[in-house]
């Protein structure tokens, strides 16, 4: 397995080798690659969570990519997301309540940022800082979460902003974050220079992710509510349909809301590498729209339901991940940017997400 990851590899490790400053953090941005970086949760409790390495060039791949580097270690319990700042990598593993760094020329690992409870989502930020979400608290009484700003140059928690219960998704922009708290209706928004609060906006039920269009305006894709019998059947009741909301962030009380039918919930909301067209999963289909649109399309994109689905902004293609079960690999599919599929491969179980490199 570990020979796997060299033809990949090779090239960039050859760039870092000629730099002398590649082991401070934050590192310099290295040249564009072909690199997919594919996330599996893994089983919960077991600690397999893995990454694995796709080459778009050649059609590489290379499963778990962390143990093919690093002597066969483990990246640890639930591989919920990642992140890229420079030439490095920050693996977000959930249930270990850890980020694993890695240097994405060899993907073997620099440190380990620990300190950290549920986290849930990183995002590079300015000066040599990152952010990360987490919950507090137990499933049966969630409190409200926390915005932890990290020092990269240290990998460690430089301080903490209380947020909202659950959040999720977040998105650094134009000197602010904006962090989606699941378990409310609200997009609480850090200030990046002070690193304190600066407001919190009322959304609808529900928010998760976020994403930014040509316009600047900001797209928060909101799940809505549901409840469940505590007894069997464990019947579900829909407490709040999910919404789509548009808003600029100079005007945030001005909102465009679209409203979902039915059941069922959306969810990862993504945008093209124009900004022009979103894209969102709902009732096991992938549907497209343009950021121009004033009603949601009744027609999908791509009708099958994905665990985890993204578009290389380098060149529109769309990746989805398939997962049969929580026990057995999963597989993720490659689409031409018109939703016609190419090629799929096998990788670890549980794939949730992609990171473009």
């Amino acid at each position: 397995m570990k020979k796997e990851i060299l033809p990949f590899l090779a090239g960039l490790a050859l760039l870092a080798a000629c730099d002398p400053k590649k082991e401070e953090t934050p590192a310099p941005t290295p040249p564009a690659t072909y690199g997919v970086y594919i996330l599996s949760e893994g089983q919960f409790g077991v600690g397999d969570g893995a990454v694995s390495v796709f080459n778009k060039a050649n059609k590489a791949l290379t499963v778990d990519a962390f143990g093919s580097a690093n002597n066969g270690s483990r990246l640890g319990d639930v591989v919920q997301s990642m992140g890229v700042q420079g030439s490095r990598g920050y693996v977000v593993v959930n249930a270990s309540n850890k980020i694993e760094v890695v240097n994405l020329t060899d993907f073997k690992s620099v440190a380990t940022i620990s300190g950290l409870s549920q986290p849930r989502y990183f995002a590079a930020g300015s000066s040599g800082r990152g952010y990360v979400t987490e919950w507090r608290g137990p499933y049966t009484g969630y409190l409200p979460g926390v915005l932890s700003i990290l020092n990269l140059a240290t990998n460690t928690v430089a301080s903490r902003v209380t947020v909202g219960r659950n959040p999720e998704q977040l998105l650094v922009l134009g000197g602010k974050i904006y962090v989606p708290n699941s378990l409310d209706n609200t997009v609480s928004v850090i200030d990046e220079a002070t690193g304190t609060l600066a407001s919190t906006i009322t959304v609808a039920d529900g928010p998760s992710s976020m994403v930014a269009d040509k316009d600047g305006n900001l797209w928060v894709l909101c799940s809505g509510f549901v409840s469940y019998l505590s007894v069997p059947p464990y019947t579900l009741t829909r407490v709040s349909n999910g919404t789509l909301v548009r808003f600029n962030p100079g005007n945030p009380t001005a909102q465009l809301k679209l409203n979902f039918p039915g059941t069922a919930s959306p969810g990862k909301l993504r945008i093209n590498a124009a900004k022009d067209q979103l894209y969102y999963g709902f009732g096991g289909a992938e549907y497209q729209l343009s950021t121009a649109a004033t009603a949601l399309p009744r027609a999908p994109f791509i009708r099958r339901n994905f665990s985890g689905f993204d578009i290389d902004p380098r060149d529109n293609s769309i990746f989805g991940a398939v997962s049969p079960s929580y026990s057995s690999n999963g597989r993720f599919i490659r689409y031409q940017a018109t939703g016609a599929p190419i090629d799929s491969f096998e990788v670890k179980v549980g794939p949730n997400g992609f990171v473009f490199y």
